[in-house]
């Protein structure tokens, strides 16, 4: 679902009128996940009703272009056939249950991340706290998975806490 908002509608509106269209009186799991478009491509997979901070589960979309037209954009750079194929086959997961699509670093983490699997070189994607770092790992290992023959991946985390976490994790 993509829901596009007049500019004179604030994001935090355009949220919260999804939020409400997800009430059990319409139909529930055509709304569940759902995107919000708002020029500044803003988007997001995670049913979050019940959170007060809802906006930030709707991240902007952050990508260099030489389009000016904030919606052309958002629709070239999310909605793109090959980008939107991309996203629905490698960048959705299910957390605990909940569905969630990944931002944009994670994004741009994990394909360049790719090249150097490729190439068969080391390297290092340096995260801040509640940036993604388990979702990360989880993409880019579905992808080691699928692309490397007889692969294996060892994630090593230094708490309890991440080896949960990522465990809830599911790619189906």
């Amino acid at each position: 679902m993509l829901e596009l908002k007049r500019s004179t509608v604030s994001v935090a509106e355009g949220i919260r009128q999804n939020l409400d269209n997800q009430k059990k009186v319409l139909h529930p799991v055509f709304l569940l996940h759902n995107a919000v478009g708002d020029g500044r491509q803003r988007h997001g997979g995670t049913a979050v009703r019940h959170n007060r901070d809802r906006e930030k589960y709707y991240p902007a979309w952050k990508e260099d272009s030489t389009v000016e037209n904030p919606l052309d954009r958002a629709l070239l750079q999310l909605c793109g056939k090959a980008r939107f194929l991309e996203l629905v086959h490698d960048f959705i997961v299910f957390d605990a249950g909940t569905k969630k699509v990944c931002r944009h670093n994670q994004y741009f983490g994990v394909r360049a991340s790719q090249e150097h699997v490729k190439r068969r070189e080391g390297g290092i994607i340096w995260h801040t706290q509640g940036s993604g770092k388990s979702l990360t790992m989880v993409w880019l290992t579905k992808w080691i998975r699928e692309h490397v023959n007889d692969a294996r991946v060892l994630i090593v985390t230094d708490r309890m806490e991440l080896d949960e976490q990522i465990e809830k994790v599911s790619w189906a």
